[in-house]
């Protein structure tokens, strides 16, 4: 019995400390990932993205991103919309907030950005896009498998297939809203305090 009340008293300390991280509302069916934790985020994919230069919040709503590619920069400003899941598959849409600023210090390529800007109008032709990945207008839908990322596996471990999530980036702090409602039994609470000690 001793041996159980320490399992219980240890499983309390480990939701505590994801409460700092992760905020539930179950009345309102909304899980919000504290600003803290949207922070370490962006620092763990800062560091598995090879391209990816820098990932933070916005201020007031979205993240910002700078991506480089040889001599060239792309900073977007975007938010996310919406997930859901498709079997093994996750399907995301992201919202650009802002048109893309692309920037080198290139002598090469200023001229060809300055006539893809002024031909194109900026815009991204579907067809140079990484597989799984199209842009319509300001929104960016893509595919993943859902073993690939880990937070919605930890999260939505025992999500049906077709759920849709919506969400928003505000001040930092990521809101996920559901269509059922939310417990801590549906997440797992192990690969949780994995990811956010790492």
């Amino acid at each position: 019995m001793k041996i159980l009340n320490q399992l219980n008293k240890f499983g309390n300390l480990l939701k505590e400390r994801i409460r700092e991280y992760i905020v539930i509302s179950s009345e309102s069916k909304q899980l919000i990932i504290e600003s803290k934790a949207v922070l370490l985020l962006c620092r763990q994919a800062t560091s598995k993205v090879d391209q990816l230069i820098s990932l933070e919040p916005d201020a007031k709503e979205g993240l910002l991103a700078v991506v480089q590619h040889k001599q060239i920069r792309i900073k977007a400003h975007f938010t996310p919309e919406k997930i859901i899941a498709k079997g093994n598959i996750i399907e995301g849409r992201l919202k650009l907030l802002n048109k893309p600023n692309i920037e080198t210090d290139s002598l090469i390529y200023r001229p060809l950005i300055l006539i893809w800007k002024a031909v194109l109008g900026g815009n991204i032709d579907n067809q140079v896009l990484p597989e799984r990945m199209r842009i319509e207008g300001d929104v960016i839908y893509y595919e993943f498998p859902k073993d690939q990322l880990p937070l919605i596996n930890a999260l939505f471990c025992k999500i049906k297939d077709n759920s849709a999530l919506n969400l928003s980036l505000i001040e930092g702090k990521l809101l996920i809203e559901s269509d059922a409602s939310i417990d801590w039994s549906d997440f797992n609470i192990k690969e949780l305090v994995r990811l956010f000690t790492v």
